[in-house]
């Protein structure tokens, strides 16, 4: 019983210390939400034309994602005077293909990756052939849905000294009480507290601004070659390069759409086998965390049964520190994001944090031993953070 005592001491200051910097998210969150999109500067350069940056938007897209219209139009109505938009598909197979014509949208066809994801692929090869001279790149996804003042407010950290990316992240909406996709919101918004004020923070490429001159100049194309993660590699590029990557709350960006108990084990794996790839230091940091919590936890639940008091106890504050955290960082979503489903669900988001952390336990150790990942129907070996194999099945070409 003494190493269960002095397990979970660690892990009563563990919980102290997430709490603390949950608050610290959370404050940032609420304080900064708003800024950027009533910025004055950036206002003054919209209203004139000589100023205004040229603006290049590039959205890679593979297959019909849910409620994807909805999704491509909220990224072509955005309320900013000068952007142009290009989908990136692999082929004119693609079903996404014919909708974007359809609406008319341009669409760049960018053939197959051979070494590298698919979504790099396309993101290489759009700036590559870009038509249209730009000041600022802007990425985003098929899959999630962009409010009209997105562009603007993304954009506007560009303008602060040493900020050398603006980035937002994702919100996966639950529309309904449906457990695999609540989870898969749950799990994903464990990440949101370790974004703020600081220097620490990472680029989400589903929602990414950065200047051309500083794209070229901290070589993200190099830093794409042979890789499986856009994000992953701008993030290493700006922190070798010394330059601050600016969290935007107002850019956390609602994803609709269901997924199975398949999906949310495959997609929640997936983004920690990168994870390790891209970032060791972090998985590693992640696998001790998790794993030490989640012993404490099973093993003080099981002595509470067992009629043990101080077990009791002990379960009951890791248990609230956990809850307090969830709850924390959830009210803070709700000044940024609004969506009613953020009411309907507030007890799972705060009470879930022990399932999450066992789902958290389950990617860390399949982690542990493959590096072979499924991302829309391709099938990626992780050699390194330059080096990717790909293997198509027969349904990646549809």
């Amino acid at each position: 019983m003494i190493v269960l005592y002095a397990l979970s001491v660690l892990t009563i200051l563990q919980g102290i210390y997430t709490l603390i910097d949950g608050l610290r998210a959370a404050r940032y969150m609420r304080s900064a939400r708003g800024n950027w999109g009533s910025d004055p500067e950036l206002l003054v350069k919209q209203g004139s034309d000589p100023e205004l940056p040229r603006v290049s938007v590039f959205c890679p897209c593979k297959g019909l994602d849910p409620e994807f219209e909805k999704n491509v139009r909220s990224v072509l109505a955005q309320d900013f005077p000068a952007f142009n938009v290009s989908f990136i598909v692999e082929s004119s197979d693609d079903p996404a293909y014919t909708l974007l014509k359809g609406i008319g949208a341009n669409v760049v066809i960018a053939g197959a990756a051979n070494d590298c994801g698919q979504k790099v692929h396309n993101l290489k090869y759009a700036i590559e052939h870009a038509n249209t001279p730009a000041d600022v790149y802007v990425f985003c996804d098929s899959d999630a849905r962009y409010p009209r003042t997105w562009l603007r407010d993304l954009l506007a950290p560009l303008e602060s000294e040493g900020v050398g990316v603006s980035s937002g992240y994702r919100w996966y909406v639950a529309d309904r009480f449906h457990i695999p996709t609540l989870l898969r919101s749950a799990w994903n918004a464990s990440a949101l507290s370790m974004l703020g004020d600081h220097n620490r923070n990472f680029a989400w490429g589903g929602s990414l601004a950065i200047r051309r001159e500083t794209f070229e100049r901290i070589g993200v194309l190099e830093a794409w070659r042979g890789s499986v993660s856009d994000d992953y590699a701008i993030t290493r590029a700006a922190q070798r390069a010394g330059l601050k990557i600016h969290f935007v709350p107002s850019c956390l960006i609602p994803s609709h759409g269901e997924c199975s108990f398949g999906e949310l084990l495959e997609f929640t794996t997936r983004q920690i086998i990168i994870t390790r790839v891209y970032h060791p230091q972090l998985w590693r940091i992640g696998l001790i965390a998790q794993t030490v919590f989640n012993l404490t936890f099973v093993a003080l639940l099981v002595a509470m049964v067992n009629g043990n008091v101080l077990a009791a106890g002990a379960w009951i504050v890791i248990y609230a520190l956990s809850s307090a955290r969830a709850a924390i960082r959830h009210s803070a979503v709700r000044t940024v994001v609004h969506d009613p489903s953020l009411s309907r669900f507030a007890w799972f988001y705060i009470l879930s944090s022990p399932v999450v952390a066992l789902l958290y336990q389950y990617n860390m150790v399949v982690s542990a031993l493959t590096s072979t990942i499924e991302w829309r129907q391709i099938h990626y070996t992780l050699i390194g953070p330059n080096e990717t194999r790909v293997r198509r099945s027969s349904a990646s070409a549809s």
